[in-house]
C-alpha cells in the first residue's frame, strides 16, 4: 500500500529496514497490514482512487544498485515474502532504473480521501463518542482509573491508547526519545500529457522507491501528474508545529525529478506540501505500555497509512481481554526509556543526504 500523494521516509530502503530487524516477523507484519487496509477499504466501499498496482521498492540506477537489490530479493523469498526482482525494461518502469523489487500487494490511494474522509466518516458513523479539536493536555492516573485533560474540562477513562505517532516528542506523558520525528516534503507536477509519460518508460504505473539511504520515492497519480518527494528530511528543532517545505528542499527534490525523468525537465511543480513521520531505530512500529493503564502505538516509519490502523486494531483487541495476536508480539516491548536516536540527529541527516548525492554521480557514470 502506498500513497499518490505520499509523505513517507525510508532509510536504506522498505526490504533493508527489515533485514535489520527479526526479518520474518517484521516481513509477516507489513503483510499483514497491508492486506488489513486492503480489506477496510473494500468492507467500507471507501473511494480514494486505489489502483492495486503494487509498488517498486530499491528501484537501481547502476550495476551496483542492481546487485543490493537483487541480494535482497532474495532474502525476502528465503523469509517467505512475494516480494521479488524485476527488470526494469521489462517490468515498465522508467528507463533511468535498471530494475528493482516488486511488492505484489497493494498500491496507490489518495490519502486525503481515505484517511480525512472515508475513515473519518466512519468512524463517527460507528457510535464512538469522539472529541474533535480537543487536544489532550495531561493524562493522570488515580486509583479508579485516568483522568484526561483538555481544554475547559476532563475525561475520565480506564484506559487509554496513544496513537500521536510524531507529535508524542511534545507530550509528557508518552515514552521519551522513543521515535524521532522528521519533516518530509512532496511536490506534484503540473498535468503532463500521458504520451510523455509513456515515453520515459514508465508504463507499470506502479508506485517506486529508490535504492538510497534517504530514498526519493515517485507516484504517478490519475490526474496524469507526478508527486515525487522526500530524497531529504529534516529534524524537528523544538516543538512540532505547522509548517511549509523550504525551497531550498523543493529545488532539491526537482532537482532529483529532473535527474530520474531527463525528458520532463520542462515540467514545474504545481504544489508542494509535507509533512511529519516519527522514526525509530528498528525501523519498524512500537507497541508498549508507559503505565499500567496506558498502551501506545509509535513510530511507523512513514508507513502509518498501513500499519498505523492495524497496530492501533491489534491493540484495541488487547485492551478488550483478547489473548495478543503474533504480529503485535512482533513489535512489543517492554521498556519505558529510550536512548537518545542518534541517526536521525540533524548531521547524520545531512551525511546521508551528501552519501546519497555522491552514490547518485556515480551511478550516472556507470558503476
Amino acid at each position: 500500500m502506498d500513497t499518490s500523494q505520499m509523505l513517507s521516509v525510508e532509510i536504506r530502503g522498505c526490504w533493508q529496514r527489515c533485514i535489520r530487524a527479526d526479518f520474518r516477523t517484521s516481513s509477516a507484519f507489513a503483510e499483514s497490514a497491508m492486506e488489513y487496509t486492503d480489506d477496510l477499504i473494500e468492507r467500507l466501499g471507501i473511494e480514494c482512487d486505489y489502483q492495486r498496482t503494487g509498488n517498486v521498492a530499491m528501484a537501481s540506477s547502476s550495476a551496483r544498485e542492481v546487485r543490493g537489490a537483487k541480494q535482497a530479493a532474495r532474502v525476502l523469498r528465503a523469509a517467505g515474502s512475494k516480494a521479488e526482482y524485476v527488470d526494469g525494461r521489462e517490468f515498465g518502469l522508467p528507463h533511468v532504473f535498471q530494475g528493482g523489487i516488486f511488492e505484489k500487494g497493494g498500491g496507490l490511494v489518495n490519502p486525503g480521501k481515505y484517511n480525512t474522509l472515508a475513515v473519518r466518516k466512519a468512524l463517527l458513523d460507528s457510535g464512538a463518542k469522539v472529541f474533535e479539536h480537543t487536544p489532550v493536555l495531561s493524562v493522570q492516573s488515580t486509583g479508579n482509573g485516568l483522568v484526561i485533560g483538555v481544554p475547559h474540562g476532563q475525561i475520565r477513562a480506564e484506559r487509554a491508547l496513544l496513537a500521536t505517532n510524531a507529535y508524542s516528542k511534545d507530550l509528557p506523558f508518552a515514552p521519551p526519545r522513543l521515535a524521532t520525528p522528521l519533516w518530509v516534503s512532496v511536490a506534484e507536477t503540473e498535468p503532463i500529457d500521458p504520451e510523455r509519460i509513456a515515453d520515459t518508460g514508465w508504463t507499470s504505473g506502479a508506485g517506486i522507491t529508490t535504492n538510497n539511504n534517504v530514498v526519493s520515492n515517485f507516484r504517478p497519480t490519475p490526474h496524469n501528474s507526478i508527486v515525487f518527494g522526500t530524497r531529504q528530511v529534516q529534524p524537528a528543532q523544538g516543538p512540532l508545529g505547522v509548517r511549509a517545505p523550504e525551497p531550498v528542499i523543493v529545488k532539491d527534490l526537482l532537482r532529483g525529478f529532473r535527474d530520474r525523468f531527463p525528458s520532463l525537465r520542462d515540467i514545474a511543480p504545481r504544489r508542494t506540501w509535507g509533512g511529519w513521520v516519527a522514526m525509530t531505530p528498528s525501523f519498524l512500529p512500537v507497541a508498549g505500555q508507559s503505565d499500567s493503564r496506558i498502551l501506545y502505538a509509535l513510530g511507523c516509519n512513514g508507513y502509518g497509512l498501513t500499519q498505523a490502523p492495524y497496530l492501533c486494531s491489534l491493540l484495541a483487541d488487547r485492551l478488550m481481554g483478547d489473548k495478543p495476536h503474533e504480529d503485535l508480539e512482533a513489535v512489543w516491548t517492554n521498556r519505558t526509556c529510550f536512548p537518545p536516536n542518534l541517526p536521525y540527529s540533524p548531521r547524520a541527516v545531512r551525511t546521508l543526504w551528501a552519501i546519497d548525492r555522491v552514490s547518485d554521480h556515480i551511478s550516472r557514470l556507470g558503476h
